[in-house]
């Protein structure tokens, strides 16, 4: 069920028609970082190669590596926290994961500048170039737009034109593979995020606990295609026993949809 709003929000009252499109922002060119790590070889050659076929510039960051590199975020790792959000530990590569996103918000945050933000093993759908420029003319109106599918048809339109539109997100999807993230964003999220209480994708899920509204770009630009996951699917759908972690885990799930849901709704409809 999509939700419409009567109202016109924040960002539509400036966007609301593509005559009003910021045109020093269309003219801006939006910078692409991609996640990976460097012994990825495969990965990173196709990724290059689809970026290639689209004359499309990005850059690699090099991603950390949990289950070999060193990192000062990675002892910041809460595995009882982890625990009670996830009813497992978390995987290596995960960790990892979760501090390469966090460097990515630092070099945007460096930069000062927008940035859109890749896993390596994102495919571009066909609507990513046209797409892309639609992002560079929203960038100055929000803070975090996934642009990947949405797992939730829950939303608010809030600027739509004839085949994009940016939506609020009353549920928020469990995933991380593409984004735009500004820098007042980056900087908001890295105050909550130093401490790896859960997987990257659930933190960003967890409105409640960042404060940031979660802005999606309908159709999507990029999906994810897990492949050669050094995180592994089996290991992330393990669960550890024990009634008493089960009463914990079953507390912490309900507290935090119930957290996340009034926040979400709080974002989607202030103006």
């Amino acid at each position: 069920m999509r939700i419409k709003h009567p109202q016109q929000h924040d960002v539509s009252t400036t966007l609301y028609k593509d005559d009003m499109l910021n045109d020093t922002a269309t003219e801006r060119t939006l910078k692409i970082v991609v996640l990976s790590l460097t012994s990825s070889l495969t990965r990173r050659q196709q990724i290059t190669d689809k970026f290639a076929n689209l004359d499309v510039k990005f850059e690699f960051l090099n991603a950390i590596d949990g289950r070999t590199d060193t990192h000062p975020y990675l002892q910041n790792y809460h595995e009882h926290a982890f625990l009670k959000h996830r009813r497992r530990k978390a995987v290596p590569g995960e960790l990892g994961c979760y501090v390469s996103h966090l460097l990515a918000w630092e070099k945007c945050i460096a930069l000062n500048q927008p940035l859109l933000v890749l896993e390596d093993d994102a495919e571009l759908t066909p609507d990513f170039m046209a797409g892309i420029k639609v992002l560079q003319t929203l960038a100055d109106n929000v803070g975090y737009v996934r642009v990947e599918p949405l797992e939730s048809k829950w939303v608010v339109t809030v600027w739509q034109q004839q085949h994009f539109s940016l939506v609020k997100q009353l549920k928020v999807g469990m995933c991380a593979t593409g984004y735009l993230i500004t820098p007042n964003a980056a900087k908001q999220l890295l105050k909550k995020a130093t401490a790896i209480c859960y997987p990257i994708d659930l933190f960003l899920k967890y409105t409640f606990i960042h404060q940031q509204t979660m802005y999606a770009l309908c159709p999507p630009l990029v999906y994810p295609t897990h492949s050669d996951s050094i995180i592994g699917i089996e290991a992330r759908k393990q669960r550890e026993r024990g009634l008493g972690l089960q009463l914990q885990r079953f507390v912490y799930k309900w507290f935090y949809v119930i957290a996340n849901t009034t926040t979400n709704l709080v974002n989607c409809y202030k103006k």
